[in-house]
């Protein structure tokens, strides 16, 4: 249970068995929403989706995680995921339907978000403080997260339906007094999708290897299959139909 609590922990400083099919239908709020797969990755465990929901917020909830199969087959061993690459949906409980002014008044708060990054940071920050102290109560060990640097990029995607933009996290995690340095890119999609909002975040550690327009891409590639799983497209003032062109930053 340590462990559990641990990697819970991890996790939350950022915010086996393969999957057969390609997509799966999710009752999200009273509304069937079509998920398609995260390339390389499979669908998180029920279990793994239990615990992380004890870390939501209240009236939030995560309707469908993955993963990547390395951390499937350790958490099946109870051991810590590393949450290398780790995606993320949720959805707010209890909304009804939602309209597209109600989506758009989300974006406008997400962007003033990102322009007000010092701010934001100081939330992050204070929202960690306060998970670590509860954490570190329950797994018995001194934890703690500092994240010492916000950079935000252009948003990707900033549509009538859809708006997604990334930002790269620095951050320092000491655990029982052991500190190590962690870069972390976080993408923050916002969909509308029949009548609900949901928040999807894609989440991978930095390596030498990194580069954020690839990762990016991999974001657009889902986005576009999501929508097309549910017979919909890209909103975009220009076009009824969804074209990947249309995605490319200006």
């Amino acid at each position: 249970m340590k462990k559990l609590i641990l990697f819970l922990f991890i996790f939350a400083s950022f915010f086996g068995v393969a999957n057969a099919a390609s997509t799966k239908v999710v009752n999200v709020d009273g509304v069937s929403i079509n998920f398609p797969l995260v390339s390389s990755l499979t669908e998180a465990q029920d279990e793994l989706i239990g615990l992380l929901n004890q870390m939501q917020p209240s009236g939030s909830e995560v309707v469908i995680a993955y993963i990547t199969p390395e951390d499937f087959d350790r958490f099946e061993n109870y051991e810590e995921p590393t949450f290398a690459q780790f995606v993320q949906i949720t959805n707010n409980l209890g909304g009804g339907d939602l309209s597209p002014s109600q989506f758009q008044k989300r974006v406008t708060y997400d962007k003033k978000e990102y322009k007000d990054i010092e701010k934001t940071l100081s939330k992050v920050n204070a929202l960690l403080a306060k998970q670590a102290t509860y954490l570190s109560s329950l797994a018995d060990v001194e934890l703690k997260n500092v994240v010492d640097a916000i950079i935000p990029f252009p948003a990707f995607i900033d549509a009538k339906n859809t708006f997604a933009a990334t930002i790269l996290a620095a951050k320092k995690q000491t655990i029982n007094g052991k500190t190590k340095k962690i870069g972390r890119i976080v993408t923050t999609c916002v969909l509308y999708i029949n009548k609900r909002i949901l928040n999807v975040g894609f989440y991978l550690s930095v390596s030498e290897t990194t580069d954020i327009s690839l990762h990016e891409k991999k974001v657009k590639d889902w986005v576009h299959a999501f929508y097309k799983a549910n017979n919909s497209s890209i909103d975009t003032k220009a076009k009824d139909k969804f074209d990947p062109q249309d995605m490319q930053r200006s």
